[in-house]
Order: structure tokens, then C-alpha cells, then sequence
């Protein structure tokens, strides 16, 4: 036979507090971001998939990115380089470059016009800010982040005409 349940004990003391955990890495730029790998190629020929190229040996004075329409995973960024272009505004948006995992070293250009190549993209930048004049090596794997601008506001209707001013004061008899 069995015995009859016993009581419940009392609860235990509470352990000790754990260490506490490490810091988690930087969030990005804001925007769209994608993955992709620098070749460090200046001609403004078709990037390889997954790959953007300046247009400067000196990085930050780059004033063109070629960016291949497909990212190192195969996303593909044609609807969102459209949604730039399509922008009305004299700066249609910003993109930032940064290398993965080390959003220290950076840099931020302004974009004023897209063309779409067929498979591949041309940017006219122009740099804002950056980390150094190069800061990224051939075949680094980087982050390509983009914010597009507001569109430019429709013109105002003309304002009323002012009142008429007083008359002058009569001068003096010569």
C-alpha cells in the first residue's frame, strides 16, 4: 500500500542576483538597410551582385555610388531606389555607409539624382560627414542604410496686396 501524500515543505531562500549581461552592438542608421561588399574599383561599370563601388580612390570625396540592384542576399532594392528617385525634392535622401559591425567607421553622403542601369544603380552624392577619408578596405563586408527626403511642398498663392502707404509731407519752398 501507499502512504498518504505528505505536506508541502516551506519555500526555499532566494539565490543570488546574476551577472549582468553584455552591451549589445549599435543600432543602424535609420531607413532601409542592406548588406553588401565594397570593391574598391573607381569606373562606373556594372558592380557585381552584392557589391558597390565610389567613384574615388579617396572615399569620402566619392560624388558617384554604383550599387548592383541585389544585396550579398539577394534582396533586391529597385522598389526603394525608385521610391528615391521618384522624390521631388533637391535632396531626395541620404545614404550611410558603415562597416558591419562597427558603425564607428562610416560615411554620409547627401543623393541628389538615381539613374536605374538594368541591373545595377548610379548615385550623384556628396558627402556630409564622415569617420576618415577611407574607411573602408576592398571586399569589406558593409552596410548601405537609406532615408529619402520629403517631397518639395507645392508654391503658395500670392499674398493680398499691402494698403496703400500715407502721402509724403509737402517740402520746403525753394
Amino acid at each position: 500500500y501507499q502512504g498518504a501524500q505528505g505536506y508541502q515543505g516551506a519555500q526555499g531562500d532566494k539565490g543570488a542576483q546574476g551577472n549582468q549581461g553584455v552591451e549589445g552592438k549599435d543600432g543602424n542608421f535609420g531607413g532601409a538597410t542592406f548588406n553588401y561588399i565594397l570593391k574598391d574599383k573607381y569606373n562606373n561599370t556594372i558592380p557585381p551582385g552584392g557589391k558597390i563601388k565610389l567613384n574615388n580612390a579617396q572615399q569620402n570625396n566619392a560624388n558617384e555610388l554604383y550599387i548592383n540592384s541585389k544585396d550579398v542576399n539577394d534582396a533586391l532594392i529597385d522598389n526603394f531606389m525608385e521610391s528615391i528617385k521618384n522624390v521631388t525634392s533637391t535632396v531626395k535622401g541620404y545614404v550611410r555607409i558603415t562597416k558591419k559591425f562597427d558603425s564607428t567607421k562610416f560615411i554620409l553622403f547627401k543623393i541628389s539624382d538615381l539613374v536605374d542601369n538594368n541591373e545595377w544603380w548610379t548615385i550623384t552624392i556628396a558627402q556630409q560627414s564622415f569617420s576618415s577619408q577611407s574607411p573602408f578596405t576592398d571586399t569589406e563586408h558593409i552596410l548601405v542604410s537609406f532615408v529619402t527626403s520629403g517631397n518639395k511642398g507645392d508654391q503658395g498663392a500670392q499674398g493680398d496686396k499691402g494698403a496703400q502707404g500715407y502721402q509724403g509731407a509737402q517740402g520746403y519752398q525753394g
